[in-house]
């Protein structure tokens, strides 16, 4: 983990430095592609003869492969629109779009690629053609969004500041706009890894439902989010992105708290609703956050006329992937402190005690709404003067 996040800052920051007739940001997202697609079906094509320890060693290393090409292509990516747009509401409008096709590339994944694999015979072939057209995909997407960066005027450009890792490390957090966000989103990312962490248990153990219910989810996020992602484009225009990101979050918090009153049973309307609500939520503050991402980078480069883009791209990546590898960790030990039961594979799911019941509860519910409205109260203090 450690090694990625080097890796991530050592991308970031030689993003910032490169000049070429590509420009700066462009060969990393064309050279992404081909690192990130195959190591993307290696994950799926493992030889059938490989055993232990062979066989983890070839998913390290796809897994290393494939994380260093996505922190090839989204760290350099996140600087763009501060780059290509002096206008904020234009990079709304930007990160609007990559939430769509965010959320479009997770519906891929969840609908075509069963579909693929049925497609390709079910079993370890069926894995293998899904894996090796989603990694066409990847390479296809990836290299669509290089040739839209090359082709972009860049209109804000200053001259690349010269200086050790950690010196530019060091100037990027004196910034009190992006420490802030960071304190922002990393509340933001920790509600969202409670909630990954404990909803197929929220769903056995506390709705009584089955796998089925993850579907739902599934699809009624996606929908609120799409469906709401206009909605909240407008609001930040309307209103601003502070003041729509800090209502997000106190809105997504209360949501959050209603999953306490499930556990004494609710109907199957009202738990969608829930979910559609989660997905409402979820988009604005998906928009709003990606957005003020450039305007702080913008904002720094303005005020003190270091491009220090990259860099701040790679702390955020850096805290985004983080929060996301220890949430399930977090959410493990504590389901493991409460004396939660495991299925082991049986038939029926086990009656789980009421510490286990709090437990999860308290990472579907009590987490994910403590963290959002902490970092909504955060958001007070955030500005962009000058």
């Amino acid at each position: 983990m450690l090694g990625l996040a080097r890796a991530a800052l050592a991308i970031g920051q030689w993003s910032d430095r490169v000049r070429s007739r590509w420009g700066r940001r462009a060969p990393f997202l064309f050279a992404a592609g081909p690192l990130a697609a195959p190591a993307y079906a290696m994950l799926f094509a493992a030889p059938a003869h490989l055993g232990s320890p062979a066989l983890e060693a070839w998913v390290l290393v796809a897994l290393v492969l494939y994380a260093t090409g996505y922190s090839l292509f989204v760290v350099p990516y996140l600087a763009v629109p501060a780059e290509v747009t002096a206008v904020p509401e234009q990079r709304t409008t930007m990160m609007s779009y990559r939430v769509v096709f965010v959320t479009l590339a997770g519906l891929n994944v969840a609908v075509l690629g069963a579909v693929l694999i049925k497609a390709f015979g079910g079993g370890r072939g069926g894995y293998v053609g899904m894996g090796a057209v989603h990694a066409l995909v990847i390479l296809a997407a990836m290299w669509l969004a290089a040739w839209v960066v090359w082709r972009t005027p860049v209109v804000s450009a200053a001259p690349a500041v010269q200086g050790s890792s950690l010196s530019l490390l060091r100037r990027v957090m004196r910034s009190r706009p992006f420490v802030i966000f960071i304190g922002v989103k990393l509340l933001q990312l920790g509600a969202t890894a409670a909630v990954s962490a404990s909803l197929l248990y929220l769903a056995r153990y506390v709705l009584a439902q089955d796998e089925a219910f993850l579907m739902r989810f599934g699809v009624l996020q996606m929908a609120g989010t799409l469906l709401s992602l206009p909605l909240w484009s407008w609001a930040g225009r309307r209103w601003g992105k502070r003041a729509v990101y800090m209502a997000a979050g106190y809105a997504y918090g209360l949501v959050s708290l209603r999953w306490l009153m499930a556990a004494g049973g609710a109907p199957g309307w009202l738990a969608d609703l829930r979910l559609l609500l989660v997905g409402i939520g979820s988009a604005a503050l998906l928009v709003m956050g990606f957005s003020l991402l450039p305007d702080i980078m913008a904002h720094h480069t303005r005020t003190t006329g270091e491009a220090l883009e990259g860099t701040m791209a790679a702390v955020y990546n850096i805290v985004e992937k983080g929060t996301a590898a220890l949430g399930p960790l977090v959410g493990g030990l504590l389901l493991e402190a409460s004396g939660f039961i495991s299925a082991a594979g049986g038939a029926l799911p086990p009656a789980q005690p009421d510490s286990a019941i709090m437990a999860i509860l308290l990472l579907a519910a009590v987490i994910p709404a403590v963290c959002n409205v902490a970092g909504a109260r955060l958001r007070r203090r955030f500005r962009l003067a000058g």
